[in-house]
């Protein structure tokens, strides 16, 4: 994990991880292996967004960055994120703010 991406990342991920916290789409309760399984984007059919993010891109972003495997070379979560949490309002800002981030480092 040399590149100065991959370190922006890194931290962006714990952003997005304190926001989600701060505002209560963090859980403690994992989804069943059965939703894990899903092939629909973001797991759409199976769990909520906020999960999606927590027990499947965070870990999976983790996971390339230890292993120096390669980042994707595109994100488009935003217009999910504004979707999943557009009820929110004000409240969502610093976590729809972080997703915009990771698209745009991603997406570099």
């Amino acid at each position: 994990m040399a590149s100065e991406q991959a370190s922006q990342v890194l931290r962006e991920l714990g952003v997005l991880q304190r926001e989600m916290q701060n505002v209560g789409l963090w859980s403690d309760v994992s989804p069943s292996d059965e939703a894990m399984m899903s092939s629909q984007p973001f797991c759409c059919d199976s769990m909520s967004f906020s999960n999606w993010l927590q027990w499947i891109f965070v870990p999976r972003m983790q996971y390339m960055l230890e292993t120096d495997a390669g980042l994707p070379g595109k994100s488009a979560m935003f217009p999910m994120a504004e979707e999943a949490w557009k009820d929110m309002g004000e409240t969502a800002k610093g976590t729809l703010d972080s997703v915009r981030r990771l698209d745009v480092l991603l997406s570099a």
